[in-house]
């Protein structure tokens, strides 16, 4: 019986096929770390010319359906770029966005859960990443099933077993979570018998810290002259004439880490405010916009981290995926493994984590937009400056929600919709966020409101609504043809404004 059960799980396993480094074979090595830790802060990232890198990262973070900038707020999701891998639990550099990941599963029949590829310390040792079956061994088998473990995942495959867990408390705040005073953690107060203390789910590679993005603010609010690349003007090809280009070549000088999605963002968002005049009262300098983008550890306002949520709701989650109940909300989210998950990704949960839910669990740095006021310069790189010039590809897309992102944020998402939005603005939505708008609807109000002046109701396609589409086919295919989000999720602001910003009709 028990030869049947192990021969049994390794065929749907698919054993020998190879899954990266293997992690439940016998002959493993873990010597791949120089316990030196990495050098500037790497581990395994990606290579290549810096100037190429950051094409690729302007050509994602702006041109995606998912943008990275939204006039409430600079995001990028969780996952790690292309090129960040795991070399065994000895060399593990996933986790580089200000957003650490591990798995915890807990096998049938355990009283607690075991984590594989935590965190340990910040030159890439981790945890053990894998769950081994009856007759294996090997470096990195974290938790070795029994044949009644094997059968009960075979036989309840939608069984929740484990958990993803997606972390942004920063990896110099050790202050406890509400719900665990003094880091003691009363029963319960965890995640399948794991506490939430820092130790367990504190970030801990050293730029994932809130000094390290403090720092990362006051460099960019503006780049220095030797570490800000100089455009072209006369050559329309030059790279450099793109504001997200100049930030990302600035996140190389300064730190050499133009390959992440964060770095760069925020760099090119704050690096754009200082070109384009922006202030806020009480900012002057870089230290002050970062200490109000991001309170600094000791002042009584300090953060945990960087707020998470989803693309399409900066206060939502994906399906299956909860925010932990450590008494604070926002930093800390956890997303179902099922035992058919465990069982197809057994040698290593924790990338099932990055790939299943790591591109929808996005980070938030929160903009307070409704105190920003920008006076441009006569220079040539704030000719291009728009209304909200961090909002970085759409500049000129309104005072409202309008100005959102193509990926269509619906609901109460980070451009400000609802009154709960990250700016804080307590109006019903971004028409009263301070951006100039006075009407109680967002940046497409007026052209919106102009099908109902004589008291009639509007064209649905004017009208943000839930669901997608709206009456009109015409306008319905043009506009999801340039942002598809309005046709698989809501209606809402951003497509109303992109009746007229796509020309596919006028309100």
């Amino acid at each position: 019986m028990t030869q049947t059960l192990t021969l049994r799980f390794a065929i749907i396993l698919g054993l020998g096929t190879g899954f990266g480094f293997a992690a439940c074979t016998a002959d493993n090595a873990d010597d791949a770390n120089d316990d030196g830790g990495c050098p500037a802060g790497k581990c395994d990232t990606p290579q290549g010319e810096a100037s190429a890198t950051c094409l690729k990262r302007e050509a994602e973070v702006i041109s995606s359906s998912n943008r990275g900038f939204t006039p409430d707020a600079i995001r990028w999701a969780c996952a790690d770029v292309e090129g960040v891998t795991a070399e065994g639990s000895g060399n593990d550099s996933r986790g580089q966005e200000y957003c650490e990941y591990f798995a915890i599963v807990q096998p049938p029949g355990a009283s607690v859960g075991v984590d594989l590829g935590r965190p340990l310390d910040g030159g890439g040792k981790v945890t053990k990443l894998g769950v081994c079956v009856p007759g294996e061994s090997g470096n990195e088998c974290r938790v070795t099933l029994n044949d009644d473990q094997v059968a009960t995942l075979e036989d309840n495959p939608t069984s929740v077993v484990g958990k993803c867990v997606f972390t942004s408390w920063h990896s110099d705040i050790t202050k406890p979570v509400p719900a665990c005073p003094k880091d003691s953690c009363p029963e319960g107060a965890g995640i399948l018998g794991i506490p939430f203390t820092s130790e367990n789910y504190s970030m801990k590679v050293g730029f994932n810290s809130n000094g390290a993005a403090i720092d990362l603010v006051e460099k960019c609010f503006p780049l220095s002259g030797d570490k800000l690349v100089v455009p072209d003007w006369t050559n329309p090809d030059d790279p450099a004439q793109q504001p997200y280009y100049r930030g990302c070549m600035g996140a190389n000088l300064h730190f050499g880490t133009e390959w992440r999605r964060s770095d760069p963002s925020i760099c090119a968002g704050v690096n754009r405010m200082a070109e384009c005049g922006c202030s806020a009262p009480g900012v002057t300098n870089g230290t002050e916009l970062a200490h109000a983008v991001l309170p600094p550890v000791g002042s009584k306002d300090v953060r945990r981290g960087f707020r998470l949520g989803t693309w399409d709701n900066d206060k939502g989650l994906p399906s299956g995926c909860k925010f932990s109940d450590t008494g604070e909300t926002g930093f800390l989210v956890e997303c179902d493994i099922t035992a058919a998950d465990l069982i197809a990704n057994r040698n290593d949960p924790k990338e099932f984590c990055r790939a299943t839910y790591g591109g929808n669990v996005v980070v938030h740095v929160d903009i307070p937009r409704a105190a920003i006021t920008c006076d441009p310069p006569a220079t040539e790189a704030a000719k291009t400056c728009g209304e909200i010039p961090w909002n970085i590809g759409q500049e000129n897309a309104g005072g409202g929600d309008s100005g959102n992102d193509s990926a269509g944020d619906g609901g109460s998402d980070s451009a400000g919709d609802g009154g709960s939005d990250s700016a804080g603005d307590g109006g019903s939505d971004s028409g009263a966020d301070g951006a100039g708008d006075g009407g109680a609807e967002t940046g497409a109000d007026t052209s919106a409101e102009t099908g109902g002046a004589d008291g009639g109701a509007p064209s649905d396609c004017c009208t943000p609504h839930e669901g997608g589409g709206c009456s009109d086919a015409a306008i319905t295919e043009c506009v999801c043809g340039m942002d598809v989000f309005c046709c698989d999720g809501d209606w809402d602001d951003a497509c109303v404004a992109e009746v007229a910003e796509f020309n596919c009709g006028t309100c």
